[in-house]
């Protein structure tokens, strides 16, 4: 496919880009090689950031993932980079880095990964044959870099499961609208001191649960993944994240009991 350029006289008259400061050679410049060296510098401070999460092959099956920084909601997240991470032989499988800074290696395409426990953001597609590693395809997007938000504190009704996410704290939420039983799961990765309010606005069943962990009521721990309920019309409570990742119950309003 054919580039459309300036004119031959525009582009020697050029002395630098004026969006990245990227200086020209001048023409007719002989010996240019410290000229050129400056080019390159320039461009290389002006495309750094592409560098952030590039997936690079190291031979054979393994390959790194270079550093870079991104936010999951309010939480920073500073990769430091990895090496000797290794591919799943004869297969095309997506690589992703969760906010705990782990790379996962999985088939599951990244639109499905946002229904699941832990979040994460897809950084490459890889195909392997035979030993080696045959394709690389970059998946860094904008989903990758956000700018933190202040959690605005509302009133969320759900109607069916979802995930809650960091920005959801300090809100409350309630099953107004829920036709049946209701399970809302508490996010894998927050802040400590992360707090969510419930309220039990249809008398049916109202379940809230921690992902990947567990969850005091009145000083008794409930098993990974299972949480408390409530089966009353006005019932109330308060969850809060503590240091060791457990959600804490500091406030009950009503009949709350721990799932079995």
């Amino acid at each position: 496919m054919a580039e459309i350029y300036p004119s031959d006289s525009e582009l020697l008259d050029l002395l630098s880009d004026p969006e990245t400061g990227v200086e020209y050679v001048p023409t007719g410049t002989a010996p240019y090689y410290l000229q050129f060296r400056k080019l390159l510098s320039r461009l290389l401070l002006a495309s750094k950031r592409a560098n952030d999460f590039r997936l690079y092959a190291e031979g054979g099956l393994n390959f790194g993932v270079k550093a870079g920084k991104f936010w999951l909601g309010n939480l920073r997240c500073d990769y430091p980079g990895s090496s000797g991470n290794v591919a799943r032989d004869n297969r095309t499988d997506f690589v992703y880095i969760s906010s705990d800074l782990t790379v996962h290696i999985d088939s599951m395409p990244y639109e499905y990964w946002t229904s699941l426990a832990v979040e994460v953001v897809c950084v490459a597609e890889i195909t392997s044959l035979n030993g080696e590693i045959t394709n690389i395809v970059d998946c860094r997007d904008a989903h990758s870099m956000a700018m933190p938000t202040i959690p605005k504190k509302r009133t969320i009704h759900h109607t069916e499961w979802v995930q809650l996410d960091h920005g959801d704290s300090g809100s409350l939420h309630t099953n107004k609208g829920c036709a049946g039983d209701l399970y809302l799961p508490l996010p894998l990765y927050d802040l400590d001191g992360s707090y969510f309010h419930f309220f039990n606005h249809t008398g049916n069943e109202l379940h809230v649960y921690p992902t990947g962990n567990k969850m005091f009521l009145d000083g008794t721990v409930t098993a990974i993944n299972k949480g408390i309920r409530s089966n009353a019309k006005g019932d109330g409570c308060t969850v809060v994240k503590q240091e060791d990742g457990e959600w804490l119950v500091i406030a009950v309003h009503g009949n709350w009991v721990q799932d079995t």
